[in-house]
């Protein structure tokens, strides 16, 4: 029974992966690939394998990225917060998105509950790709810049807001940026989002007694390597909170550019930008972004900080271009090559 049951899911998988082929323009879809789907199809329990297939949305956009994996031949990055990443291959850039050998980042635009929805699908070769920067020289400075200003400083590819963290009206919850700790706070009014060693979101509610709790089990088995204050989170362990609507520090049901970021995979990510506040986009409240999240295949995904501040930025631009000037923020979430174009 176990034998046949994988020989069938090994049979659907390569049916899957055949047919995306021609239906995604990824590239190649390698050996390794193949095997990663045979390996996402099932996973053992206790007596049996049983047959757990991914989620339509969660499939595409792990095929996308099908031509690029985890290696332990890709050196990672130091792990130092002042330390930018590796250097792009500038020929790599294209209007929609950049290749090499460690990292895939691919752009696409939507038009979605009447707003312009800005997308970067990223997959990236080690967890030390996914990093942060600051505007100032110190955790604590409360200087501040344009997020295509300290991407493009930190050799970011593709980039977006962060949290804001040194916004003086919110001094709970946690601060960690690439292993720097400024802070470690629990919160009853804001999420909290930490990454791990491995490159993994995890979401945790507000709630002081239930966030220390849920604190304190991860770190008897993680690293926290980032960490933020903001929210609320919209996918939680593949689920819409049923209380996003409830959050009202963040105007959660007005329609108000956004910005986010979701885990789709082991090592796979989407950053969204809705731009909003104008009479051609008018943007999304917390629950319609949440929406959006799941419909791209997000298993975790969390609110940044957004209005003005609500920027991608990709090869030194603002990808979702506004009317209205940039605005300087603290902080950005980004993504690098780790292969040296020197």
């Amino acid at each position: 029974m176990r034998k046949s049951v994988r020989m069938a899911a090994n049979l659907l998988a390569a049916l899957m992966v055949f047919s995306l082929m021609f239906t995604i323009p990824s590239g190649a879809v390698t050996e390794d690939a193949v095997n990663a789907y045979y390996d996402a199809l099932y996973e053992e329990s206790e007596g049996d394998y049983a047959v757990e297939l991914p989620k339509p949305k969660a499939v595409l956009a792990s095929a996308v990225f099908s031509d690029i994996l985890p290696s332990a031949n890709v050196q990672s990055l130091d792990g130092g917060l002042f330390t930018p990443g590796n250097t792009p291959i500038a020929e790599n850039f294209t209007e929609s998105g950049y290749r090499d050998d460690t990292i895939i980042v691919e752009l696409e635009q939507k038009r979605m509950f009447d707003s312009d929805v800005f997308i970067a699908y990223v997959k990236i070769a080690t967890p030390s790709q996914l990093r942060t920067a600051i505007a100032g020289d110190k955790l604590s400075s409360t200087r501040t810049n344009q997020t295509t200003k300290i991407t493009a400083a930190y050799n970011g590819i593709v980039g977006i807001n962060g949290d804001y963290y040194s916004d003086k009206d919110r001094q709970g919850g946690h601060i960690v940026r690439m292993g720097q700790t400024m802070r470690e706070r629990v919160s009853d009014n804001f999420d909290l989002l930490f990454i791990d060693e491995l490159g993994d979101l995890h979401v945790f509610h507000r709630g002081k007694k239930e966030q220390q709790e849920k604190v304190d089990a991860f770190k008897a088995e993680h690293e926290i390597v980032n960490a933020f204050c903001f929210g609320p989170g919209l996918v939680i362990d593949g689920v819409k909170p049923d209380d996003i609507s409830k959050y009202k520090w963040f105007d959660a049901t007005g329609e108000n550019p956004r910005a986010a970021i979701g885990q789709v995979d082991m090592l796979t990510y989407v950053l969204v930008a809705v731009n909003g506040r104008d009479k051609t986009t008018v943007g999304v409240t917390l629950d319609q972004l949440a929406d959006i999240m799941l419909e791209l295949g997000c298993t975790q995904a969390y609110n940044l900080d957004g209005g003005n501040s609500a920027t991608m930025a990709f090869n030194g631009e603002v990808y979702n271009t506004k009317d209205y000037k940039e605005r300087d923020v603290s902080d950005i979430i980004y993504f690098a090559s780790a292969t040296d174009a020197e």
